[in-house]
C-alpha cells in the first residue's frame, strides 16, 4: 500500500467511524470498546479501553496483513462536560487534517469558547501527534497518538 492511498483511506474510515455521530462501538468481550469498519480489501479497527483518561489504538488491515496501527491515549479533565466537549471533538475531526496533519482534526478548528489543535511530527509512515481541547484559555482536552505503516518487509 502506498503511504498516499493510506492516508485517503484513513480519512475515510475516520469520517465514516469515528467523526459520524451515528455509528456506535460495540463490547470487544475486554471490557473495551471496538468499532470496525469495511472498505474493499481494507478492514479498520478502532479499539478503546478505560472512560477518563482511556487509551486505545486503531489498526488498518490489507486483506489479513496489518498495514498500520495508531497507539492512542488521552484525558479530560476533571469536572467538565463530556457531552459538550465530544460533540466538538466530532465537529472538529470530520474538518480532517489540514497543514502538516496526516491523521484526525486539522491543526486548528473553533467553535465559540472551545478551540481544538492538532500537532502534527512526521507523514503517514511514521508519525507524533498531540490534540488539544482548550475552553476560555484552560486546557481541557488532551490525547497522543504514535502510529504509521506496520508490519511491512524491507
Amino acid at each position: 500500500m502506498l503511504p498516499s492511498n493510506l492516508q485517503k483511506l484513513l480519512r475515510e474510515f475516520n469520517v465514516k467511524g469515528y467523526a459520524d455521530p451515528s455509528k456506535t462501538y460495540e463490547d470487544n468481550s475486554k471490557q473495551g470498546k471496538l468499532l470496525r469498519l469495511q472498505i474493499d480489501a481494507y478492514t479498520y479497527e478502532d479499539e478503546f479501553y478505560g472512560g477518563e483518561p482511556y487509551s486505545g489504538n486503531e489498526t488498518i488491515w490489507e486483506l489479513a496483513n496489518q498495514s498500520f496501527g495508531v497507539c492512542i491515549g488521552g484525558k479530560l479533565q476533571k469536572g467538565e462536560d463530556f457531552g459538550v466537549l465530544y460533540s466538538f471533538l466530532r465537529a472538529a475531526l470530520a474538518q480532517g487534517p489540514s497543514g502538516n496533519c496526516v491523521h484526525r482534526g486539522p491543526e486548528s478548528y473553533r467553535e465559540a469558547d472551545l478551540e481544538y489543535t492538532n500537532e502534527c511530527i512526521g507523514d503517514i509512515t511514521e508519525f507524533r501527534q498531540i490534540e488539544r481541547i482548550v475552553s476560555k484559555g484552560k486546557e481541557v482536552y488532551i490525547a497522543y497518538f504514535n502510529g504509521g505503516i506496520i508490519n511491512q518487509k524491507s
